[in-house]
């Protein structure tokens, strides 16, 4: 009896290795590009890298620091990851992006493993191309933030934990897919929160329902599983209330359930608000996603009900986040990797079929929106203080203390890489403070975890020359503010700034003997 060797288990496996490792370097290949190509994006870029490097430069791995800080607004996976990144290859714009780089990839990794497991490698293809060329997805790759961590971490959880039950249907092992689904739902609670364990819990849940999979549903909540969700996600949250008294309350029932239910925070946007977002960022591929609401796409075979599971997935996540009034634009990230299945869901066949040309007209236009975006991007670098150093650096010392004048500048330490916190001054005794949901907030509530720290960065706008006058002598300031802050504090005052543009200037102080003769008589004070 002869046998068919290019039909043997190996050689399949070796065919279908073959045909995926290209997919995968290519998509990496694709995402990362451009990543070093901009300064950090303020607020939001400078923000979280600095509080990465802070973290690696205070040697505090587990305790986020915003300004030398304890900062509870977001939990640690992506600091965890940006640490290592610049500990491995240094501290600059693409070191910090890749957290989120990998976790796109990742998403698209896994993507790409479903779909060929459960459809084709060929519609595998297809949904990786769709998802890498889908513009806002593409963009949020290279963008230092925990969103793209938490849309990759959803992910591969729902898709872990759909693979679980299938997998128990057709009555092949499931136990370590299922607790692979606990890790991976522990790490989406790390990268952001609740959000990591409520909403792929709730798209399953409903999915294995309609399916009426009670034994599906008792397959992820195996103990094991149940307890390496806890072995991984607990004990960062349990370090944190231990060590800082009020944790609980501050992450969980403020920065969560009161974010969510109620108003007068940061970026209201109406109800509605994601669905131009959807459609428009996701063009040329949301064309093919109308066919969502077709009868006909639905009348099509659907083998293991997967359309289905993403239909529910784009609308669980959809729903969710147009409850609250606070919404931005990459909170609906979740939503791509399903809408990239069910759009592959009409192309692959109609390319198989020889019906070419709209996707071949499509996937170019989407690469070129997606480059064409970033370089856009990096000719607006909104206040990062990237360009200014790139003037000063070969001035300034890491010794160097740091000045911000009535601004947080978050990417100042980033690119300073400054030995300590710096100084920012504004009038810390506004009764407001506590309740605007800004710069000012972050910063006073930090100071309430660390209020020994939050004494000696925080500086009241009039206590600025007495703190400037007790350093030492040979000390160096560098002073960052605005060109008529001259006339406002009078230790720069008749200083020439070392740089000066329209938003932002920057002044060099030495203190010595001059220095203390023009300013410091009667003036001083402890630092």
């Amino acid at each position: 009896m002869s046998v068919d060797l290019a039909r043997t288990p190996y050689a399949v496996a070796q065919g279908k290795l073959s045909s995926t490792w290209p997919v995968l370097l290519g998509l990496g290949v694709w995402l990362a590009a451009l990543a070093w190509a901009r300064w950090l994006t303020l607020p939001d870029e400078g923000r979280y890298a600095g509080v990465a490097w802070e973290m690696l430069r205070s040697h505090s791995p587990m305790v986020p620091l915003l300004d030398g800080m304890p900062y509870f607004h977001k939990p640690p996976l992506y600091y965890w990851l940006a640490q290592i990144s610049f500990a491995l290859f240094g501290v600059h714009e693409f070191s910090a992006r890749l957290p989120s780089l990998l976790g796109a990839w990742s998403a698209g990794a896994g993507l790409y493993w479903f779909v060929a497991r459960y459809r084709s490698v060929a519609q595998a293809r297809w949904a990786v191309v769709i998802l890498a060329l889908t513009p806002l997805f593409f963009g949020a790759a290279q963008f230092a933030n925990m969103d793209m961590l938490v849309a990759s971490m959803i992910t591969l959880c729902v898709l872990a934990a759909a693979d679980t039950a299938l997998r128990r249907a057709d009555g092949r092992p499931f136990r370590a897919m299922s607790i692979a689904t606990g890790v991976l739902a522990a790490l989406a609670v790390l990268a952001k929160g609740l959000i990591g364990l409520a909403l792929p819990g709730a798209i399953v849940l409903v999915w294995l329902l309609l399916r009426r999979d009670m034994p599906g549903v008792r397959a992820l909540l195996w103990v094991p599983a149940l307890m390496a969700f806890a072995v991984v996600a607990v004990p960062w949250f349990w370090l944190m209330q231990a060590k800082f008294p009020g944790f609980f309350h501050y992450f969980f029932v403020y920065q969560h359930f009161e974010r969510f239910a109620q108003s007068g925070f940061n970026n209201a946007q109406p109800v509605w608000f994601y669905v131009p977002i959807v459609v428009g960022l996701a063009l040329p591929w949301s064309i093919w996603g109308a066919a969502i609401f077709t009868r006909a796409f639905w009348r099509d075979a659907d083998p293991h009900g997967l359309r289905r599971l993403m239909a529910i997935w784009i609308a669980v996540v959809t729903v969710f986040f147009s409850i609250p009034q606070s919404k931005l634009i990459g909170y609906i990230l979740p939503v791509f990797p399903p809408l990239a299945f069910l759009v592959c869901e009409r192309i692959a066949p109609a390319w198989a079929a020889g019906k070419r040309r709209g996707a071949i007209i499509a996937a170019p236009i989407a690469a070129v929106v997606c480059v064409v975006a970033v370089i856009v991007a990096a000719t607006n670098p909104r206040g990062s203080v990237g360009p200014a150093m790139k003037q000063l650096r070969g001035e300034m010392r890491a010794q160097d203390a740091q000045v911000a004048l009535h601004a947080l500048p978050f990417d100042l330490g980033f690119y300073t890489q400054a030995s300590d916190p710096a100084w920012i001054v504004d009038n810390w005794r506004d009764p407001a403070i506590p309740t605007r949901d800004n710069w000012r907030k972050e910063l006073y509530d930090a100071a309430v975890f660390d209020p020994v720290v939050g004494k000696r960065v925080l500086v009241q706008d009039e206590d600025l020359t007495a703190r400037l006058c007790a350093a030492s002598d040979g000390s160096r300031f560098w002073i960052w503010g605005r060109d008529d802050d001259a006339g406002r504090y009078s230790a720069i005052k008749d200083v020439p700034p070392r740089l000066s543009g329209e938003k932002r200037a920057v002044w060099h102080l030495d203190i010595n003997t001059e220095f203390r003769q023009r300013l410091c008589a009667g003036n001083r004070a402890t630092p």
